[in-house]
């Protein structure tokens, strides 16, 4: 169950999140951009990033409450067989042999110290229990944290995006007034 570098990518992803400034002076804000059209194309490129960062963070917190619960059993797993292995007698389990078909196996974990854990990529190395088990609880601690990380990064991109709508939305409605006004002098002269 390896968790590498899961933990790390959240906290790197905070600083790439990029912010968004209230449009506060529409006015002199549009000066500035000169036409509503290049102010709304500018303002719809960083929204579509964000958009496209918010899909990647919704991706790895799926892949992570996917990883957590199978850290979570192997882990529990160990420590079952820890606590056997210190009264001194093997443990007794059921384990899936095929889809809905389950055997009755006596493991000697009491003889034996060695445990095999699931890499990913079709690899398997084998640990003493107590490595693993540390292992595992690292792993944990991180895919945890990772979770927290990548819960509060949603929730800033989101005000992000929240705050770049409103901008937009602010544009769209000085460019309808302008028009107005425009059309309205135009209307007056003749």
């Amino acid at each position: 169950q390896g968790m590498s570098g899961e933990g790390g990518s959240a906290l790197a992803s905070r600083d790439a999140i990029p912010t968004a400034t209230f449009i506060e002076n529409i006015d002199a804000f549009m000066k500035k951009e000169g036409s509503a059209e290049a102010a709304l194309e500018k303002l719809q490129r960083f929204y579509t990033a964000c958009k496209g960062m918010e899909q990647r963070l919704v991706q790895r917190k799926a892949k992570l409450k996917v990883k957590l619960p199978e850290i979570e059993s192997t882990y529990n797993a160990l420590r079952q067989m820890q606590a056997q292995a210190e009264r001194g007698e093997a443990l007794v389990t059921h384990y899936e042999l095929a889809q809905s078909v389950f055997a009755k196996a006596k493991v000697p974990v009491h003889e034996e110290n060695k445990v095999g854990l699931w890499l990913g990529a079709n690899v398997m190395l084998e640990y003493p229990r107590e490595e693993a088990i540390e292992l595992l609880e690292k792993n944990l601690a991180q895919a945890k944290c990772a979770l927290v990380d990548l819960t509060e990064d949603q929730g800033m991109l989101r005000d992000q995006i929240t705050t770049t709508e409103v901008n937009m939305a602010r544009v769209f409605n000085w460019d309808v007034k302008e028009r107005r006004k425009i059309k309205a002098a135009q209307e007056s002269d003749k």
